[in-house]
């Protein structure tokens, strides 16, 4: 297959398809349904009333820089669509604009 598998694109399908696996195999997919519609707003599954806390995983870049827009940020995006806890916010993510005051 000659595609693109190296954009945010597909680092982000990376992420949800890690955090889907991920519940499933903990079996606890049904309670963590994670974005049912993909729209690149905020989502905290902390927000939801569950009986239980969700699998709560951290971001290691190791080696790579931590620019603005990075694929590595679109496989975290990926996650916590997929229903995994990330502690994060939107500053780093493609197409945020720092404003100055």
């Amino acid at each position: 297959m000659n595609a693109g598998l190296t954009n945010y694109a597909a680092s982000y399908s990376t992420g949800l398809l890690l955090a889907r696996r991920l519940l499933g195999d903990l079996k606890i997919a049904d309670k963590f349904k994670g974005v049912e519609n993909p729209d690149g707003e905020f989502f905290d599954i902390m927000a939801k009333e569950v009986e239980r806390r969700p699998f709560k995983a951290y971001l290691d870049v190791g080696l790579i820089r931590t620019t603005t827009g990075n694929r590595i940020f679109g496989a975290m995006k990926g996650a916590v669509d997929g229903g995994l806890y990330v502690p994060h916010n939107n500053k780093r993510f493609p197409g945020h604009h720092i404003e100055k005051a």
